[in-house]
């Protein structure tokens, strides 16, 4: 197999930086291997993952965080991070620079009590999934207040500790996780409601505990469970479309309880595993195993922690995770992984190679 070399050049900012090295499989790159699911693929995707740098330490000063939950992007590059524990969202450059924050305590508007995930529509203003005040929050860019949605119940438009929030590119249509009513509220762009599906059980189409949502090209959507392994898929309208996923720490397997997801342009899934074996499984739509980044290192106490190229520049636990909670893939396709017991932000550079079987 012929294979493409790309090296990436970074200039040294706030944040440690590395060049020139690819990590070694084993932690923090994502290699073409036996699929777990259907074998008739024609064309084998080989992805591997180079780490380019990190940010972010424990604390509440500007660029510290304190149990970080997720990471997005708006149109000029600029990454948004909601620093869940210190209930505020911090505004970056794409190279790590702190440029602002906002957000306190409490359930007043631009308050928060646990911001959890984050969405960013064509006009760049984010959605805040403000999981225990049970509302949706809509800030422009720069973190001014705009307009909230949802209060705590059962009915159509309300929510009870939602987790996730995610804009379906195509449409602009606005998907929640209501993640303990055990199903999935769909809204347009203006939040008017428009249908919902699922309730709490083990069948197709039921939920324990919905947790992440995503969109394939053709519109698709894709959800994981924080108490059942894998992805359910449905259509836009929520039929049910198949599912994968089972428990184990193998390639292809889920620990519990799962974390969230993204889905490229490729339509690859990146699915973070539980906080019992720590990692970004990388899968076609059809649920085939492609690759897998990282590999346990808890920072604080130096446990399971290496260095992965001795004496040259990678430091102790670069490419390792403790309790990895998002992962999203920005415009020029790195990814960025929330190292949330490590309460600092990982980006990792892509290097892709094909080969026709």
């Amino acid at each position: 197999m012929h294979k493409k070399k790309y090296f990436i050049l970074v200039i040294p900012m706030v944040v440690t930086y590395l060049v020139f090295f690819a990590i070694d499989a084993s932690l923090a790159s994502a290699s073409a291997l036996a699929p777990a699911g259907n074998t008739t693929a024609a064309k084998e995707v080989q992805t591997k993952y180079t780490f380019i740098e990190k940010w972010g330490s424990f604390g509440t000063g500007r660029g510290q965080f304190n149990r970080p939950h997720d990471v997005a992007f708006d149109s000029t590059g600029n990454v948004y991070v909601s620093d869940r524990d210190n209930n505020r969202v911090q505004k970056f450059t794409p190279n790590g620079t702190f440029i602002k924050t906002w957000g306190s305590k409490g359930s007043k508007d631009g308050q928060f009590s646990i911001p959890y995930s984050l969405a960013i529509d064509n006009s760049d203003n984010i959605y805040v999934a403000d999981r225990e005040n049970s509302r949706i929050q809509k800030f422009d860019n720069n973190g001014n207040f705009i307009a909230k949605y949802g209060t705590d119940g059962k009915g159509d438009g309300q929510f009870h500790r939602p987790e996730d929030v995610r804009i379906e590119s195509h449409t602009g249509d606005i998907y929640v996780t209501d993640t303990y009513n055990n199903r999935i509220e769909r809204f347009d762009k203006n939040f008017t409601f428009i249908t919902k599906w699922g309730s709490k059980g083990s069948s197709n189409g039921q939920f324990q505990l919905p947790h992440a949502i995503g969109f394939d090209s053709k519109g698709n959507v894709y959800v994981d469970e924080l108490e059942r392994p894998g992805v359910q898929v449905f259509d836009s309208d929520g039929k049910f479309l198949r599912k994968w996923g089972s428990v184990g720490t193998a390639d292809g397997q889920f620990s519990l309880p799962q974390e969230h997801l993204w889905i490229d342009s490729r339509d690859h899934l990146y699915l973070v595993d539980g906080a019992p074996n720590p990692r970004v499984q990388i899968f076609d739509p059809n649920g085939n195993f492609l690759g897998k980044v990282g590999s346990p290192c808890k920072m604080s106490t130096g446990e399971g922690c290496i260095d992965p190229d001795g004496p040259g520049p990678l430091s102790l636990g670069d490419g390792q995770f403790s309790k990895p909670e998002h992962v999203a893939i920005d415009s020029e396709g790195k990814m960025y992984v929330v190292d949330r017991g490590n309460h600092r932000i990982q980006v990792f550079a892509p290097v892709i190679n094909e080969s026709t079987k």
